[in-house]
């Protein structure tokens, strides 16, 4: 994947991030940058805050100190639904689908944000309605066709195999057009062809949009980040290429959890 330099708008500005809960911080002077068109990784041992910084980047969660810009706005002050209509998508740790849906209906939920026909409009089936009804057609068979489910589209998600609800997660997030996607541990509880699977999927949609993935498998983190930041007991530890990454001495006793000796 490229890096940084290669693309010269930010997406994503954290300037010096803090967060307490009460007495325990969880983050210590975090500042990174992600450029548009980038996929970015944040990686760290459990417990090291990167969970915590993910929602901070999302708006999610309020940071203690510390400013947060996504698109060139402050992600601080907008509510995640906002956000979402800003153009800012995001999956989560668990798999968030509508499991008693199908495939379709899923997607639907996801395209709310952008309809705005009434309750009334959709009833009488006014003008507004029809035509956002075709768009959200078209765009259904974009998405489906994209992450691979044209065959799943009529089973409710409940029933489908693990993978394919991960790839549904994405596919929901896809609907509203996110200019950035955050993805929270996308490859957590995947088999390997699973995992590859998914890695072909998040190469497909890069284009065109900001990643930024939190993950623990470092297969996923190799194969699609240009960068990755580390972080340990809340503070920033290195932002580099994998390559770099997983050489760093730090990284390597505190991540992987033994030197290579």
């Amino acid at each position: 994947m490229p890096r940084a330099e290669a693309f010269p708008h930010i997406a994503v500005r954290a300037t010096d991030i803090r967060k307490r809960y009460g007495g325990v911080v969880a983050l210590n002077g975090v500042s990174l940058t992600v450029a548009e068109g980038e996929v970015f990784g944040i990686i760290g041992p459990n417990g090291a805050g990167k969970s915590t910084l993910f929602d901070i980047l999302c708006g999610i969660t309020r940071p203690t100190s510390g400013r947060v810009e996504v698109l060139g706005q402050d992600v601080g002050q907008m509510s995640p639904h906002l956000a979402a209509r800003h153009g800012v998508g995001r999956t989560f740790q668990r798999t968030a689908v509508f499991g008693e849906g199908t495939v379709r209906e899923n997607l639907l939920y996801g395209r709310h944000i952008g309809f705005r026909h009434s309750v009334i409009g959709r009833i009488f089936q006014s003008e507004t309605y029809r035509t956002e009804r075709r768009a959200f057609d078209e765009k259904a068979e974009d998405v489906l066709t994209l992450c691979g489910l044209q065959d799943e589209r009529d089973r409710t998600a409940n029933v489908l195999a693990y993978g394919v609800q991960r790839r549904l997660a994405i596919a929901v997030a896809l609907m509203s057009d996110p200019k950035i996607l955050f993805l929270d541990e996308p490859a957590a509880g995947m088999n390997g062809r699973e995992t590859a699977d998914f890695i072909s999927l998040v190469e497909a949609i890069a284009p065109g949009r900001t990643v930024v993935i939190v993950e623990h498998d470092m297969t996923v983190i190799k194969a699609l980040c240009g960068r990755a930041l580390v972080v340990v007991d809340g503070r920033p530890v290195t932002i580099d290429a994998p390559g770099q990454v997983f050489r760093h001495p730090e990284v390597i006793s505190a991540y992987l959890g033994a030197d290579d000796e």
